[in-house]
C-alpha cells in the first residue's frame, strides 16, 4: 500500500504519492516572474528557499474560472531534481491504494507537457488519474 493525496482541478480528480509532498499550505502572495512560462504563477519563499509555483489548472488546460483562493491549496513538491509548489483547486483526501488497484494505461499518457501518469484508480466511485511524475516546464517554453 502507498499513500496518495487526492486533489481536484475542476471536476477531474488526481492522485500524487505523498512521498513527494513535503507540505500542504494555503496560497501566499506570489511574486510574478517576468517572461516565465505560462504555467508558472510566480514564486514564493518556503523555508528560506525560493520556489516556483506551477498552476496545475493551466498545465492541464482546464477551462473555467479558478475557485477562490480560500479553497485552493499548494502542494510543496520535492523529488531528486529539486522543489517547487503545485497550485491545485482543492484537496479531497489522503488515502492508501494498493499498487495493484492502479489500472495502467495501454501506453504512457502525459497530462499537459510536465505531468506523466501511471493509470487510474477507482476511489469513492470516481476515477482518479494517478500521477507518476511532475516537472517544471523548461525555460525555453516561456
Amino acid at each position: 500500500m502507498s499513500d496518495y493525496i487526492i486533489f481536484t482541478i475542476a471536476r477531474a480528480h488526481y492522485a500524487l504519492n505523498v512521498s513527494h509532498i513535503e507540505r500542504i499550505d494555503h496560497i501566499p502572495l506570489l511574486t510574478p516572474i517576468p517572461n516565465e512560462h505560462a504555467y508558472i504563477d510566480g514564486m514564493m519563499m518556503y523555508q528560506e528557499q525560493t520556489l516556483k509555483v506551477i498552476n496545475f489548472r493551466k498545465m492541464t488546460h482546464t477551462c473555467g474560472a479558478e475557485p477562490s483562493l480560500a479553497s485552493q491549496k499548494l502542494l510543496i513538491y520535492r523529488d531528486h531534481k529539486g522543489s517547487f509548489a503545485i497550485k491545485v483547486d482543492a484537496i479531497k483526501d489522503i488515502t492508501a491504494f494498493d499498487e495493484s488497484s492502479i489500472k495502467p494505461y495501454a501506453h504512457t499518457v502525459a497530462v499537459g507537457e510536465c505531468v506523466m501518469t501511471r493509470g487510474v484508480v477507482e476511489y469513492n466511485k470516481v476515477l482518479v488519474v494517478v500521477i507518476d511524475t511532475v516537472e517544471l516546464p523548461s525555460d525555453e517554453a516561456a
